[in-house]
């Protein structure tokens, strides 16, 4: 990373580094041992040769590049060219017209810009945009395109890619585009694994976005928070613009929970089709196929459900939650599937369905009892019943629907909207697939008040007043906390007794 040497073996695990380091010293770039390792011919040699081809143009010389594997796509960071050595490379090489378009952007090279006579490209514009301030020129491409009647997308952050024979139009300004101040963890333009970077929340003027409609062109954001709240909320559309090629951590949770949530946003993943990269990288296939089932069932629909299809490891755990399903809805399906029978029991149960209870003629269970009490029961208890471990050998999807309260919700105000951190201890959905936006929920009612509030205070209990006494809370302090609360106070007040008894009368008169 820091230009020094290469190491003794460039590993897939170290090649991010070497790439950083390529990118940002030149003499690193310009040696001898850099240069025999980019004249091979494989894909670790194209990208580092891509990265020594970039910080070459960046220091101001055009390189010799015979093939398009090693030409590089992003040629602005970590510095930019000056405007000749961009004239002069988009001269020996046409077809990256639109990355030295970028890079003008980046610059403020406004005059360039014109002569490359190019589309209206909307990465170009947000670009511009994001550098408007700083420079003249900047501001001048981007008044530029955003006179022009549409937008077209040319550049592709994700796949670092060039759609020169059919780009997509119109294209609006939608947070695809790794901005030069914010790199972007989801895009890698420089090939180098985003190492050096970490994550941010989303800023405080533009809060407003997660709960008022979305402008054509989004402006330069973090716009992880947005896809979030819309997946988790099943909000199609708003999810559809927004999401990213590759799934941010907690996407999918929050996919689930949307899934439970909303029909037409289960009816759309029902439809989906999921590649063996994709289930073998998120491995979420399955629940977001369970999730779409559970719903289905809710709004009483079976026409997915045969005797044989799907798999008993692929039905659904909760299927009473948020909605109830009709009692005749749940006879059918135990007729079509006995294996259900225990989660269309335990819907009786929440449902009072006692006549199809006393068809069903479920064994007692320890759970059920609990579940028809409303008690708290959760797989994480140090012991388990006959039922919880019957329900592990089968597929460990109903060990935490007993719960009652499904979705805890938050009392503590957080300063802003940040990154998801740490991982919710249970999940009423499958096999801890939930993601918790409670605290982000409280955020986004309350008043701009409370809001400064919490930035200046780092965040508080919003109903935790110092002479509060936590015995009124016993749901999110519990007896246990109440009764040490209350032992202090005495503590305290048999403490003064005794200061009081000890003091000299005659010293205070």
């Amino acid at each position: 990373m820091r230009g020094i040497r290469l190491p003794p073996d460039i590993a897939y695990c170290c090649l991010p580094c070497v790439i950083y380091g390529i990118r940002y010293h030149e003499a690193f770039a310009r040696s001898r041992e850099v240069e025999e390792l980019c004249a091979t011919s494989d894909q670790r040699a194209f990208r580092l040769a891509r990265a020594r081809n970039a910080r070459l143009i960046m220091s101001n010389e055009v390189p010799d590049m015979a093939l398009d594997d090693v030409k590089p796509y992003c040629i602005w960071f970590p510095e930019v060219a000056s405007e000749d050595t961009y004239r002069r490379l988009v001269k020996a090489y046409p077809d990256m017209v639109y990355t030295v378009g970028r890079a003008c952007a980046v610059a403020g090279y406004d005059k360039l810009y014109y002569e490359l006579d190019i589309l209206p490209e909307v990465s170009i514009a947000e670009e511009a945009r994001d550098n408007a301030s700083e420079k003249a020129g900047s501001k001048a491409i981007f008044d530029h395109i955003m006179s022009q009647p549409v937008c077209y997308a040319v550049l592709d952050d994700y796949t670092r890619t060039a759609n020169l024979n059919n780009p997509r139009c119109p294209a609006f300004m939608n947070g695809d585009t790794a901005v030069r101040s914010k790199g972007g963890y989801y895009f890698d333009i420089a090939e180098d694994n985003h190492i050096a970077e970490g994550s941010s929340g989303m800023p405080y003027k533009y809060e407003d976005l997660l709960y008022t409609p979305l402008p054509s062109h989004l402006p330069t954001i973090t716009k992880d928070p947005l896809i979030l709240m819309s997946a988790y909320e099943g909000n199609l559309d708003r999810y559809i613009r927004l999401r990213r090629p590759r799934m941010l951590d907690r996407e999918a949770e929050a996919v689930i929970r949307g899934i439970y949530h909303n029909t037409t946003f289960a009816k759309y993943w029902s439809m989906q089709n999921f590649s063996t990269d994709e289930r073998l990288l998120y491995g979420y296939g399955s629940e977001i196929k369970r999730a779409t089932i559970a719903r289905f069932i809710m709004v009483n629909d079976l026409s997915h459900i045969t005797p044989t299809n799907p798999e008993p490891n692929q039905m659904p755990g909760m299927i009473w939650w948020p909605l109830l399903p009709a009692e005749e809805t749940l006879r059918e399906l135990v007729r079509r599937r006995p294996d259900m029978k225990l989660q269309a029991a335990m819907a009786c149960i929440e449902a009072n369905y006692e006549r199809l209870w006393d068809e069903l003629e479920p064994e007692p269970r320890w759970e059920l009892w609990k579940l028809a009490q409303r008690q708290h029961i959760t797989s994480a208890q140090p012991f388990r019943s006959y039922y919880t471990d019957y329900l592990k050998r089968r597929h460990d999807l109903c060990n935490d629907a007993a719960i009652v309260d499904k979705e805890p919700i938050a009392t503590f105000l957080l300063p802003g909207i940040g990154p998801l951190w740490g991982q919710p201890p249970y999940s009423v959905y499958a096999n801890g697939s939930r993601v918790d936006l409670a605290e982000w929920e409280l955020y986004i009612c309350s008043s701009e008040e409370m809001r400064q509030k919490a930035r200046e205070q780092g965040g508080f209990p919003v109903f935790n007043e110092d002479d509060y006494p936590w015995s009124l809370y016993p749901r999110h302090y519990g007896a246990k906390a109440a009764r040490e609360y209350k032992e202090r106070l005495e503590r305290e007040r048999e403490s003064d007794l005794k200061e009081y008894e000890l003091v000299d009368v005659d010293s205070c008169k």
